[in-house]
């Protein structure tokens, strides 16, 4: 279940038949996804957790596309019995994530966007999760011709060396690079194919903010 599930319904029980004093921030539910929620407590961890990483945050709308993405992603894993990543694959991101933002300012940088150590291990296993199980489930199926090979060194990557005023090796030296590149490119094509089309066959409300 979503952080702050219960407290938003607590919340809302007590906030019942009586206004929240403006300058307090209560949580809310944001959308609802078949039998589940997503709460704008979800929506901000997914910022800040973006932010973490270097990036700059989604807009709310694509937030919320993105949590309900994952939640189609995970949902489908569990029905699957897909086993979560292993402790060490987490505890390997989490500090590959700790020397990226840097040692000595991680615990800084959790305190000022309100991450804990554990959101932090909790949000990385979900997409350790997410991005392993759709490469279990599509890379069987991704397919690259000797002609798309041919053409991503033709038409991108030799340009992008050209560009960069660097050496540029024959087809032969990075042909199997190449083929990779390709091949996760095609696994990300019919996983974002197989989320909208299951998106779409799903019973999501959008629920907009009340007005005061």
């Amino acid at each position: 279940m979503p952080r702050a599930r219960t407290l938003v319904l607590l919340l809302a029980a007590m906030a019942a038949g009586r206004p929240a004093p403006a300058q307090i921030a209560v949580d809310r539910i944001v959308a609802r996804i078949e039998n589940d929620i997503i709460t704008l407590s979800d929506e901000r961890e997914l910022a800040a957790y973006q932010r973490l990483n270097g990036r700059e945050p989604a807009a709310e709308p694509e937030l919320l596309r993105e949590l309900i993405d994952q939640w189609i992603v995970t949902n489908d894993a569990a029905s699957a019995r897909f086993p979560a990543p292993a402790a060490s694959q987490v505890d390997a991101s989490v500090e590959a994530l700790r020397n990226q933002v840097g040692a000595q300012k991680f615990a800084a940088c959790l305190r000022e966007l309100d991450l804990t150590e554990a959101d932090v291990r909790r949000l990385v296993a979900k997409e350790l999760l997410v991005d392993h199980y759709l490469e279990r489930k599509f890379r069987a199926q991704a397919r690259v011709a000797t002609a798309d090979v041919e053409r991503y060194y033709r038409e991108e990557f030799v340009p992008e060396l050209e560009r960069r005023k660097q050496a540029v090796p024959p087809l032969e030296e990075v042909h199997d690079a190449i083929h990779e590149v390709l091949l996760e490119r095609d696994v990300t094509r019919r996983a974002e194919q197989w989320i909208a089309q299951t998106r779409s066959h799903l019973e999501i409300a959008i629920v907009a903010e009340a007005k005061p």
